[in-house]
C-alpha cells in the first residue's frame, strides 16, 4: 500500500503559486469561501484591520445563511462555528459529525449547511468546461480548491477522462490522515478501466498549506504513470492543492 506524505516536503515551491482573486461579491473567494453577499458598512472596513473585516464578514454571511432557519440563534451560532473550524470553506467541508459537536442536536441547521456545500459543489462543477484542454484549467483548479482545499485531512480526488477529454467521473480516493493519504494504486487503475477512461487527472491537497511535492508524492505518482502506461491510459497531470494555491507537477516536469 502507497502512502503519500507532506512530512518530507522540502522548503519553498520550484512552482509560482497562482492564486484566485478576491471578490466580497462572488460565490466564492479563493474557490472555497462561499460568500452570499458583503454585509456590513464601509466603516467597518476602516475601523477593523484586514483580518477582522474577514472574519467580521463571514461570521455577517454565515448568520444571514442560518437566519433563514434559527434567526434568534443565527449569530451566536455562526460565532461558535466560525470559532470552531476557522473559516467558511473548512466549515462546509467538515462531516456531519464535526458540525453536530457544535451544532448538538440541530439536524435543520446541519442539513441546511451541507446542503450550501452541495450547491454550490454542484455550480463550480458545472463551469468545469466540456473538453478539458488542460489539466491547470482555472475553472477546474477553483472546482478542487472547493472540493478539498481547506480539508484538514489529506485526501485523493481521480477525474477520469474520456479520449476527447470529456469528465467521465471524478471520485475520491485513499483514506486521509492531516499528514498522509493511504492508497492502493490498483483500485485508481481498476475505476478507470471499468469506466472505460483513456486519460486521468490526480489532484490531492495540502492540508498545511505547501504546494512542494514531497518524495513520496513523486514516487507515488511516477508508479502510477507507469501502471498507465501499461495500460494504454494517459496521465495527464497530478494536481497539489491548498486553498489558495495549486502546483502542477507537469509544470513543474516532474512527469
Amino acid at each position: 500500500m502507497r502512502s503519500i506524505t507532506p512530512n518530507d516536503r522540502a522548503g519553498g515551491s520550484r512552482h509560482k503559486a497562482t492564486r484566485c482573486d478576491d471578490s466580497s461579491k462572488s460565490l466564492y473567494d479563493h474557490a472555497n469561501r462561499f460568500f452570499l453577499s458583503f454585509v456590513g458598512s464601509a466603516d467597518d472596513r476602516h475601523v477593523l484591520s484586514s483580518e477582522e473585516t474577514e472574519n467580521h464578514r463571514d461570521r455577517q454571511v454565515l448568520a444571514q445563511l442560518i437566519g433563514i432557519i434559527e434567526p434568534d440563534q443565527a449569530f451566536r451560532l455562526s460565532g461558535e462555528l466560525l470559532a470552531e473550524f476557522g473559516s467558511i470553506g473548512r466549515m462546509l467541508g467538515e462531516s456531519d459529525a464535526a458540525l453536530h459537536r457544535v451544532l448538538d442536536s440541530n439536524n435543520a441547521v446541519v442539513k441546511l449547511l451541507k446542503a450550501t456545500e452541495e450547491f454550490m459543489l454542484a455550480k463550480l462543477r458545472n463551469e468545469l468546461p466540456r473538453r478539458l484542454i488542460s489539466a491547470t484549467d482555472q475553472r477546474l483548479v477553483k472546482y478542487l480548491q472547493a472540493r478539498m482545499g481547506s480539508r484538514t485531512t489529506e485526501l485523493m480526488r481521480i477525474l477520469f477522462l474520456d479520449s476527447s477529454h470529456h469528465l467521465l467521473n471524478d471520485q475520491e480516493f485513499g483514506e486521509g490522515s492531516p499528514q498522509r493519504i493511504y492508497i492502493q494504486p490498483r483500485t485508481i487503475l481498476k475505476r478507470a478501466l471499468e469506466l472505460d477512461a483513456s486519460g486521468i487527472i490526480l489532484a490531492h491537497n495540502h492540508p498545511g498549506g505547501s504546494v512542494t511535492p514531497s518524495k513520496s508524492d513523486i514516487e507515488f505518482t511516477r508508479s502510477i504513470k507507469a501502471l498507465c502506461l501499461e495500460l494504454d491510459i494517459c496521465l495527464l497531470d497530478h494536481i497539489i492543492i491548498t486553498s489558495d494555491r495549486w502546483a502542477s507537477f507537469r509544470k513543474l516536469k516532474i512527469i
